[in-house]
């Protein structure tokens, strides 16, 4: 059997990739499905409900798999085989209470016997009035019951049917209310019909050729009626075309999208120059990058349409610095920011910067644990415009928050929001057709392939530069007992008057994973060094209850902090040198990267350990950690985490904005959406 088409999946919902067409499509594939022949109101009710409205719909719903059928003699099958058979009836016998009979059918052909077992009424119905020694051309798969061949409800027809069976068979999706023969039949009609319209090809024969794209209407031949098997359907010019379209068409609705803002209006800001803005506030230069990014946000601002920019940046790469260098621009001029986190662990961090750099009457606070009086006391300094830059979590958003002249919307750590709460946002800050300018950060390094997708309606921008003076992090998998390693490792840590992270996948014990957890860790930690030297902290913990304890170890009081993965970003102690991991293999290896990078940030040398019982020398997961012993490149490292989890769990689940892609492979096909996306921002009307 060939290599089937792996990523051929049915239906095309509301958001799917395949969901509208573009004008530029040629006519016929616009075409209803129900002008097909053999659509009636019942099939076409069907056909709708699973998002085939189309003639290029239907198309779309490829083959599973194909069958290669050729005739062949009863004494040379074998059980597996795809049999096609022709022969004549022997004997015929029906046995079973009326409504539960069974048919038998045994066929010959000259060099043997083979067995058709019939279950259905309506079969047996059909075929009880055979006569023997008819002839019938069967074809179906072989099993084998007490050492005799047999196929159970074969596909049978009168006569000698082999020319007309025989070839490459395609094999569709059981789908809901419709047959798989049923869709092949209408595929069928679905080419003829296209044919018949003479089909122009959109993309230019140059463009083709070096994409290796088979123009569409081939494309939907080569699969739906093929001439030879496929060796791989991942390569083949027909089915990357499949995965060009729908990529091609989803960039297409983004550029619409990202039009559709730009008719919007924003604050426009006078050119500064962006060295001499990040130097006013930070007592250091700005690396190239830095100082690249910057200028191009400026010249953002200098434009009366929206910015909508995504800024990348490894671990310790300076994009606070950047924003607010941002911060300061609209500053300057008169403009508030509000600057978004997903946690109030890293709110409070930002506002503690932004306090030091901009002073603490110029900047609020507002997050949900807030007492009254001090939220009161915020939202006053946010309406008057006293508070020139706004820190906070989701509460920015709140119907009681009123902003005086909103220029900037500044969300950290973007994957953690999804797009309702990012419109929300910038919403609060509208003022007529007037919105505020969106700079969305990720700590979190995204491939190219998948930000221009998930951000494709984004300028994006990348921090490819560390600033002079971080530390290089070592790295070490360590088989073995995880306790006994914690105790060794937090001993030496101990003993070098250093401060360690020691992180779990679980707050507490749990009966259906055998993992270890964090309130036990805490205890044990206790049991060695007292109460005086470790902290808590985890998301089940009251905001004051992680405040308190992320003062502790921020300021040197406790040595050690146990803790979930609410340290994961945005947490800066420069005197934690060792950030310990039990289970890593419970975590994604962007995730350890943003770990990891919470130590290295001081002189000192740091180290990084990843502790487990969990897995052996040479296993998937061994191999997938041992990645992060050989290198710090957090991009190097995302593009394996997306090849080992793929974009959805990648990217998590509250990034709303990705699609659903049936033939598009974001990581196999990732050569495909840089030239889908130039050619939809050329080619958009």
């Amino acid at each position: 059997m060939l290599a089937c088409a792996s990523m051929t999946v049915w239906g095309f919902a509301s958001n799917s990739a395949f969901a509208s067409i573009s004008p530029q499509m040629p006519t016929p594939y616009e075409i209803p499905v129900s002008k097909l022949a053999g659509v009636g109101p019942a099939r076409l009710k069907a056909l709708n409900s699973l998002g085939v409205n189309t003639v290029q719909d239907l198309l779309g719903v490829l083959p599973r798999t194909y069958e290669l059928k050729s005739r062949k003699p009863i004494s040379a099958l074998k059980t597996g085989d795809q049999a096609l058979v022709v022969g004549q009836l022997l004997r015929l016998k029906i046995s079973g209470p009326p409504g539960r009979q069974r048919l038998e059918i045994v066929l010959k052909d000259g060099t043997g016997f083979l067995k058709l077992i019939f279950f259905q009424p309506r079969s047996v119905a059909y075929l009880k009035d055979l006569k023997t020694m008819t002839e019938l051309t069967v074809s179906g798969p072989v099993t084998s019951f007490n050492s005799v061949h047999q196929i159970a409800h074969p596909k049978i027809a009168l006569g000698n049917k082999a020319r007309e069976w025989e070839g490459i068979w395609p094999i569709y999706p059981e789908l809901k209310n419709i047959k798989p023969g049923d869709l092949g039949r209408l595929a069928e009609v679905a080419l003829d019909f296209i044919r018949k319209q003479r089909p122009t090809e959109q993309f230019d024969s140059d463009t083709l050729r070096k994409l290796n794209l088979l123009p569409l209407f081939e494309s939907y031949e080569a699969i739906h009626q093929p001439k030879a098997l496929f060796a791989s359907t991942e390569k083949h010019p027909a089915f990357r075309r499949m995965a060009f379209e729908e990529i091609y068409q989803f960039q297409l609705r983004l550029q619409k999208h990202r039009k559709a803002q730009q008719n919007s209006k924003a604050p426009v800001l006078p050119v500064v120059d962006a060295k001499k803005l990040f130097e006013q506030i930070m007592p250091f230069s700005p690396t190239g990058a830095q100082a690249r990014v910057i200028q191009e946000i400026t010249q953002d601002f200098t434009r009366p349409m929206p910015m909508l920019r995504l800024l990348q940046g490894d671990v310790g790469s300076g994009k606070t610095a950047v924003a607010a260098s941002a911060a300061l621009h609209m500053k300057e001029f008169g403009y508030q920011t509000a600057l978004m986190a997903p946690t109030e662990i890293l709110a409070e961090q930002h506002h503690q910067l932004f306090a030091e750099l901009f002073g603490e009457s110029k900047v609020a606070r507002l997050k949900g644990s807030l007492k009254t009086k001090a939220r009161r006391q915020a939202l006053e300094k946010v309406k008057t415009g006293e508070a020139q830059i706004v820190v906070g979590t989701h509460a920015l958003f709140s119907t009681d928050v009123e902003y005086q002249r909103l220029g900037l919307c500044i969300i950290d750590e973007q994957h953690r929001f999804g797009v309702e709460q990012r419109t929300a946002l910038r919403n609060k800050g509208r003022d007529g057709d007037k919105v505020p300018h969106i700079l969305a950060m990720t700590a979190t390094p995204i491939p190219r392939s998948l930000a221009l997708t998930a951000y494709g309606d984004f300028a994006l921008s990348v921090l490819d530069e560390l600033p002079p003076g971080r530390t290089p992090i070592s790295t070490h998998v360590l088989k073995g007992d995880p306790i006994q390693n914690i105790g060794m490792l937090a001993d030496k840590c101990f003993r070098n008057n250093e401060q360690a992270y020691i992180i779990y996948p679980l707050v507490e014990e749990s009966e259906k994973l055998d993992l270890l957890d964090a309130e036990t860790g805490f205890k044990h930690l206790v049991s060695l060094f007292g109460d005086s030297q470790v902290a808590l902290v985890h998301g089940r913990m009251t905001a004051d209850e992680k405040g308190l304890a992320m003062q502790r170890f921020s300021s040197g009081q406790v040595r050690f902090l146990v803790s979930t993965t609410v340290v994961e970003v945005g947490v800066d102690v420069p005197n934690a040198t060792y950030m310990i991991i039990i289970h890593p293999e419970r975590f994604g290896l962007s995730q350890l990267h943003q770990l990891r990078g919470r130590v290295g940030r001081g002189s000192r040398k740091s180290a990084c350990y990843l502790l487990s019982d969990k897995f052996f020398l040479g296993d998937e997961a061994y191999r997938r950690l041992s990645i992060m012993e050989k290198t710090q490149d957090g991009f190097k490292i995302a593009a394996e985490d997306l090849a080992i989890r793929g974009p959805g769990d990648f990217l998590g689940t509250r990034q709303s904005g990705l699609p659903i892609f049936h033939h598009c492979d974001l990581v196999k096909h990732a050569d495909l959406i840089e030239p889908a996306r130039e050619l939809a921002i050329s080619l958009s009307p």
